[in-house]
């Protein structure tokens, strides 16, 4: 069996609990002012955020004209260097065509001029990284130099480099072309 419940033993529940009307009109009005600052809270946080993603768009944008251009350009150093090299063999030319028109015209001098040029080259590019890589006479090192021949001989202890048909270069420390060479082997 329950026990039936008595509506007074529940005590303040059946007593009308509102509030005074006066005081549920302040409540109303707090109400109000703070959901006003919760919406132009929300008004400032949505302003920020787009702005932010107008930023992030914006830089975004940048960022890539920049790679572009970067990437456009990214010769234009190298290029003015090499110009000056490239107005040497243009004279160099004009000799060789000298030489072979007049044949009063050195031989030899003209190929100091172009050894000339080649050392002008050589520093214009080492001005910009590259560097060759190190053939005859030096250790094999399959990583810079590409064997195209092996000559066995009893007097060798290592393989070493013997000659060079085509030279190697590093630009930066990385390799551009292995070094084209012929390499000597112990006999067995």
């Amino acid at each position: 069996m329950t026990k039936q419940q008595n509506p007074e033993d529940f005590g303040d529940l059946n007593k009308n609990t509102a509030p005074p009307e006066g005081e549920q009109e302040n409540r109303d009005n707090e109400f109000q002012v703070e959901l006003e600052k919760s919406r132009e809270e929300a008004r400032l946080f949505q302003d920020k955020y787009l702005r932010q993603a107008a930023d992030l768009e914006n830089y975004r944008r940048r960022s890539e004209r920049e790679k572009s251009d970067l990437l456009k350009f990214a010769a234009e150093n190298l290029v003015k260097d090499l110009v000056p090299v490239l107005d040497s063999f243009n004279q160099a030319t004009g000799a060789g065509r000298d030489v072979v028109r007049d044949a009063t015209v050195d031989a030899t001098s003209l190929m100091e001029g172009v050894e000339m040029v080649r050392q002008q080259l050589l520093a214009a590019l080492r001005k910009h990284g590259l560097e060759e890589v190190p053939a005859v006479g030096s250790k094999f090192d399959p990583n810079v130099h590409q064997a195209i021949q092996r000559i066995e001989d009893a007097d060798c202890d290592a393989e070493t480099v013997a000659q060079e048909f085509a030279k190697g270069y590093l630009l930066n420390g990385r390799l551009v072309r292995p070094a084209i060479v012929s390499v000597t082997v112990p006999s067995k």
